[in-house]
């Protein structure tokens, strides 16, 4: 029959069919499938369901825990770090990185970019806060070089080239002029040079190419 499997046990009158692990109202529990059942081959074994365990597939295996409502094996919390001890990520008693152990919640994701010293550093970037990590992001307007976030189409290649200029014309008005109208024609672009370089560069704080 189907819940008899052959087993190994001689008798006078041949091989016996004996019956599977678990008894033939529920073999193996319910929760697997007895080797060679209803065909007199195999070892009359159980091949216990994905969470079970034991020879009669009675058990939950590690990393599953038994749901008292159905009374079945269901998986931990993809949470968990380790057993847990209940179902769900209340039935944690430790979390994965990125998660802490709230008391209502269990494993409850941890806001990197609300927590004093963590999160972003640089105040050119936005933290972007995702389950279990966080990213940090540089403002509109600027863009990462070389780790660190400055403004989009600019460099301090590009400085070098407008303090260029203003030296060239320096140079020139000091050709034209005599000493004190070169002294006023040198101190105009020098603070316009500042100016026009804090205007565009500086935000917050700091210059986007430091």
């Amino acid at each position: 029959k189907q819940w008899y499997q052959r087993r190994v046990a001689i008798t006078a009158g041949g091989k016996e069919c004996q019956e599977c692990p678990g008894g033939t109202t529920k073999p193996c529990s319910g929760h697997g499938s007895c080797e060679g059942a209803g065909d007199r081959e195999g070892k009359g074994t159980c091949n216990c369901d994905m969470g079970y365990n034991g020879t009669t597939c009675d058990t939950c295996k590690d990393m599953f825990i038994r749901n008292a409502e159905n009374n079945e094996c269901e998986s931990c919390s993809s949470l968990c770090e380790g057993q847990c001890v209940g179902i769900g990520p209340k039935g944690c008693t430790q979390c994965i990185k990125g998660y802490e152990l709230d008391e209502t919640e269990g494993c409850k994701d941890i806001d990197e970019c609300t927590k004093e010293g963590m999160g972003c550093g640089d105040p050119l970037e936005d933290c972007v806060n995702s389950p279990g990590t966080f990213e940090c992001v540089c403002k509109a307007g600027y863009h990462r070089v070389q780790g660190k976030c400055q403004l989009e189409g600019t460099d301090f290649t590009n400085i070098l080239i407008i303090v260029g200029v203003h030296v060239v014309l320096a140079i020139l008005g000091i050709s034209s002029l005599g000493f004190r109208g070169a002294l006023i024609f040198v101190l105009f672009y020098l603070v316009s040079m500042v100016a026009f370089i804090i205007a565009k560069y500086h935000k917050e704080g700091t210059l986007g190419f430091w």
